[in-house]
């Protein structure tokens, strides 16, 4: 009989090798000019309404028609993936989104912006659960939670090097050139992903046909490895075929799913509320635009910062407590910069705050996300749960213009987008005490024997 091993174990028991690390370091560089283009409009938005002659709150539906965009990328192509394979998603996102992005330097008005932006959004959303899936299915299961962390924390870098670089370039060559950096390093990074880029290892096996493939990519995770001629390569892990979104409300995971793109709404409602309108609040309170881009690059560098800290933590107390902890916090700081004004030592601390609970929050919602569910419907939760986050950004995106058309005072502005922090909150302890039930059924009905508990990769 075939020698059956188990793709799981295999990476589990080992040290991370080179070749993890060129994959997870590949998927933080996409993700990483995915967060430089999704932030460009935010921080060219001055420069570029007052060159466009446009009234305030004006970008508001071309902020909406991105994050629409992203939005139906993730639903699409991150389902796609599940049937098609993680790589060539990832690259058809890329190369999406940087032509997008180098058309938008081309952009003459408001409506030219809504088209573009929405075909950027498509291949930034079609990205962000697959770079996902792949490294948590490319990392052991002791550092899953803190790689997932680190390699998405790159997206705060590309919009805090987005910002540095909007800051000294756009006085000197105009909002456009953002947008043609922009389209021209993804399109650079192409080739390498071709290259380089494996597709995922639990899809492969799942297959049951593609021995050879699953062979050649574990030996280059330990190349001192052997197998057996006729050794057969399996995912120990609840697998099906059809059609799989209704599969993320089957089996027990209707109320995570559900909770999950409550809380996934709710953050991205925050993320892209201050994302968008920060650099422009900010702006409106006295700071000059230099010292404005500097408060939004302070939230990027807060995330960015914090996904480090709120990645090791959850590793030593969970997600539960940390998580909890991290979106209090959030509503706190964004309260704090409404009444900040333009009192730089206020409002950079408590932006910086802001940074580490909004976005740090968010991407530990990714890595909590991608181990709700398994391998075969794994890319279809995070694009769902992504894709329906940005019905919240989309809407905190346009009730922020709405909001600066009718004359909201900022501390209003503010008092109102901490609330979904509070949400969050709750959803969390919904997610823990759902969970705490789950883990006694289920070792009530263990020690029954009733149910035998698989082991899962």
């Amino acid at each position: 009989m075939a020698q059956g091993i188990n793709i799981g174990r295999y990476v589990d028991d080992r040290p991370l090798s080179a070749f993890q690390v060129r994959v997870i370091c590949l998927c933080a560089l996409v993700v990483g000019l995915d967060g430089f283009d999704a932030q460009a409009l935010g921080f060219v938005a001055p420069a570029l309404g007052k060159d466009l002659h446009l009234a305030p709150g004006a970008l508001g539906p071309v902020f909406g028609a991105s994050l629409f965009g992203v939005m139906v990328g993730s639903l699409l192509l991150g389902a796609l993936a599940d049937y098609f394979g993680r790589k060539w998603l990832v690259v058809a996102g890329v190369v999406v989104f940087a032509l997008g992005s180098l058309a938008t330097s081309q952009a003459g008005g408001v409506s030219d912006l809504v088209i573009l932006r929405f075909v950027t959004g498509l291949g930034l959303g079609g990205v962000l659960p697959n770079t996902i899936a792949l490294t948590g299915e490319y990392a052991p299961q002791r550092r899953r939670t803190l790689l997932i962390m680190l390699m998405f924390m790159t997206v705060s870098l590309g919009s805090a090097i987005g910002g540095s670089v909007a800051a000294k370039l756009i006085t000197a060559y105009g909002w456009r050139i953002i947008f043609v950096i922009g389209g021209v390093l993804p399109l650079i990074l192409c080739p390498v992903l071709i290259a380089w880029l494996p597709e995922s290892l639990s899809l492969l096996a799942l297959d049951g046909r593609k021995n050879d493939r699953v062979r050649a990519l574990l030996m280059r995770i330990d190349p001192s490895a052997s197998f057996p001629a006729d050794a057969r390569f399996t995912i120990v892990e609840e697998s099906g075929k059809g059609f799989l979104l209704p599969q993320l409300f089957t089996k027990r995971r209707l109320v995570p799913t559900l909770l999950l793109w409550v809380m996934f709404f709710m953050n991205m409602l925050d993320i892209y509320f201050l994302n968008s309108w920060l650099p422009t609040l900010a702006h409106g309170v006295g700071l000059d635009v230099q010292a404005a881009i500097a408060v939004g690059v302070a939230f990027q560098l807060g995330g960015m910062l914090g996904t480090v800290g709120l990645g090791l933590l959850i590793e030593r107390l969970g997600f539960d407590r940390v998580l909890f902890l991290t979106y209090i916090a959030g509503f706190v700081s964004i309260v704090t910069i409404g009444f900040a004004g333009a009192s730089l030592p206020i409002l950079v601390p408590a932006v910086f705050v802001a940074g580490v609970a909004v976005i740090g929050g968010q991407i530990g919602c990714n890595a909590y996300a991608a181990r709700v569910y398994p391998t075969y419907i794994r890319a279809t939760g995070l694009g769902w749960a992504l894709g329906i986050g940005r019905f919240g950004s989309i809407l905190g995106v346009t009730i922020g213009g709405l909001m600066l058309a009718a004359q909201w005072s900022i501390p209003s502005l503010f008092q109102a987008s901490a609330v979904p922090q509070l949400c969050s909150a709750l959803v969390i302890v919904g997610l823990a005490l759902l969970g705490m039930r789950r883990g006694a059924t289920v070792s009530e009905e263990t020690q029954r024997g009733a149910l035998s508990v698989p082991e899962r990769a």
